[in-house]
């Protein structure tokens, strides 16, 4: 493949996966609990490791530049690796949201679950100052943190995005129920406040 073709190749993909990692991923995480997001990056991680390594290579190796003695050769093998190591966490952006998306083509059956919603405090000077339900507010929208109560966590909590009307409907409440959808690849989405 010719140099110009390889760095055409190069930016289009960089820019398709900038694109996704900066809008396309955080809006379609905001269908998803991060629990699950977290599960579907470990197991799609060898995926975008290998995906990593063949992009690199595709992009940087060109026969002529290879020749040459052992230590070139193994700088140029090294070169592959360490840009294959750079762009992995675009690549898997770029797979997690693929991924995402296509797994909400189908809805295959609904799920109920029990939302528990979780606090925070704040000390200071070893007492307490405030206290009250994790919840962080943008312009119109309200992430309440919290964790799906017959699913288990490594010290991570879940996060649910709502409008002010589903909002007023649990703001009082410590646990709710909530309906997911199971989409395509059996990842659950679009959690909704149950009535």
């Amino acid at each position: 493949m010719k140099r110009r073709t390889r760095t055409i190749i190069g930016i289009a993909f960089l820019g398709i996966a900038l694109l996704c990692s900066f809008h396309f991923l955080p809006k379609e995480s905001e269908l998803y609990l991060k629990s699950d997001i977290s599960e579907l990056r470990n197991s799609i991680l060898p995926i975008s490791i290998i995906f990593s390594i063949v992009f690199a290579y595709l992009i940087a190796f060109h026969k002529t530049e290879y020749n040459g003695r052992k230590w070139s050769k193994a700088i140029y093998i090294g070169y592959i690796g360490i840009m294959s190591y750079l762009i992995f966490g675009i690549t898997s952006d770029l797979l997690t949201t693929i991924v995402l998306k296509v797994n909400r083509i189908s809805k295959t059956e609904k799920l109920n679950k029990n939302f528990v919603m979780s606090t925070f405090t704040v000390t200071s000077n070893g007492e307490l100052t405030e206290s009250g339900p994790w919840v962080i507010k943008s312009a119109d929208k309200y992430e309440v943190r919290g964790r799906v109560s017959d699913k288990s966590y490594d010290n991570d909590v879940d996060g649910i995005f709502m409008d002010k009307n589903d909002y007023t409907k649990i703001e009082q409440k410590k646990e709710f129920g909530i309906t997911l959808q199971k989409g395509l690849f059996g990842i659950p989405y679009e959690p909704i406040i149950k009535k």
